[in-house]
């Protein structure tokens, strides 16, 4: 038996532009008009990175609640890096992020070792994060506590 789940987005395209469908949400990625786009929406490099903020939101908040962490707000600032001459059609230059840097801040008020738990067990169960790892991106990550406003 198996409990596999299936994702379905559809998309239109016109030109560069696209609207995706995820059931009934709708949400457009797009290129800067230099790259011939409308800029309708974010590129497709700057939805990974945000799918990836959200990715490792939703399991932040899964796993804190099964290690009973007192994760109050977690915000992320995510930085991609990557050779264009890849996208290009440069053979020996991978097209997608060399690196990604992620910068987590989380208020709580648990200690450094109970929020370093909860990013090793987020980094080692959040889909698209062991998924960018997997191709060899290298993951530069930083977790702390927020400082007060």
């Amino acid at each position: 038996m198996t409990n596999k789940m299936t994702m379905n987005v559809t998309a239109q395209t016109e030109g560069i532009t696209v609207k995706a469908n995820a059931g009934k949400h709708e949400f457009m990625i797009d290129e800067g008009k230099h790259m011939g786009g409308q800029d309708l929406g974010p590129n497709p490099l700057q939805s990974v990175l945000g799918s990836l903020a959200a990715c490792e939101n939703v399991t932040s908040r899964m796993v804190a609640r099964e290690m009973e962490f007192d994760l109050q707000d977690i915000s992320f600032n995510i930085s991609g890096e990557f050779d264009p001459r890849g996208f290009m059609g440069k053979a020996d230059v991978q097209p997608y992020f060399d690196v990604v840097t992620i910068e987590a801040e989380v208020i709580t008020t648990e200690s450094a070792e109970r929020l370093k738990e909860l990013q090793e067990k987020v980094e080692a169960r959040c889909p698209i994060y062991t998924m960018m790892k997997a191709a060899g991106v290298n993951m530069v990550d930083t977790w702390k506590v927020a400082q007060p406003a």
